[in-house]
């Protein structure tokens, strides 16, 4: 069992956000302990919210307050979402530096939330504090639209991001959303030396409001679990996608609009056959 330090959003209904990766994580079997960075009633997708998002110094002082008492030596790994504004960046950057200091093997994953294939949803601000952060951190995990703005440039296709890829900094970048066929959607895992693609059916509901939002915090949440327990970076890649597909259809198939991780928990640790990987040198 990993100890993970998780700074993201948090909602009352559904599933995003720490709503949703903590969850995943705990289900593997790890100890997640939760910083949000916003509180709302629920995702912004359904349109006018209540909730409040927490300032930096708040978010600094509950993690100094952890750092106080000792308990960050305990903590493998950090794992940073979504921000509210930019001024949060700092205090995720404090937390990673706490954490590394406590205890230098500890991993930083940064899933560096900006915008998807419909265009950015966060402040050109929140943007550049986010690039910041995933380009210091161990891991990161962008879309292809995230990946993109982080390289500067669109690559042509799978191949060409592999290069643009290493030159980002973090030791391993993995890229959801990524070109595939008609009805497919691929994730691309890269190293130093080699890069993995894991291709799935892509499942989306007729009504696009009831296609269950998270599905990249969840992947995220469920890549970081596997390497945490020690499963190799292709392998932890076909868990992560094989997951967030068998969910995804689950969802879509029951007609919930949300990812019903309590109800579907078991696909979580066993989502079945996962997808052959796609190796690259």
């Amino acid at each position: 069992m990993a100890t993970i330090l998780s700074i993201s959003s948090q909602v009352v209904y559904g599933a995003v956000g720490n709503s949703a990766g903590a969850f995943a994580m705990q289900r593997l079997g790890h100890e997640v302990w939760q910083v949000p960075t916003v509180l709302l009633a629920h995702h912004p997708g359904y349109g006018s919210f209540e909730g409040e998002l927490l300032g930096e110094d708040l978010i600094e002082r509950l993690v100094r307050a952890l750092d106080e008492r000792g308990w960050l030596s305990r903590c493998d790994a950090v794992f940073s979402g979504y921000l509210a504004n930019a001024e949060q960046a700092g205090a995720v950057a404090d937390a990673v530096a706490r954490v590394k200091s406590a205890n230098p093997k500890a991993l930083h994953l940064c899933d560096p939330i900006m915008g998807d294939e419909k265009g950015a949803y966060v402040s050109r601000a929140v943007e550049a504090a986010q690039a910041a952060l995933a380009l210091r951190a161990d891991i990161v995990t962008p879309n292809w639209f995230e990946f993109a703005r982080l390289a500067g440039e669109e690559p042509a296709d799978i191949r060409a991001a592999i290069p643009l890829a290493r030159k980002l900094g973090p030791k391993i970048v993995t890229i959801t959303s990524a070109p595939a066929p008609r009805g497919r959607i691929s994730s691309l895992a890269v190293e130093n030396r080699k890069a993995y693609r894991a291709e799935t059916t892509k499942y989306s509901a007729a009504d696009d409001t009831m296609t269950p939002k998270g599905t990249g915090d969840l992947f995220a949440a469920i890549f970081l679990s596997r390497l945490l327990s020690g499963v190799a970076v292709p392998q932890a890649l076909a868990r992560a996608s094989a997951c967030s597909a068998a969910l995804i259809r689950s969802s879509i198939e029951a007609g919930r609009g949300e990812l019903a991780l309590a109800h579907d928990q078991a696909i979580i640790w066993d989502p079945g056959l996962p997808p052959n990987i796609e190796v690259f040198a």
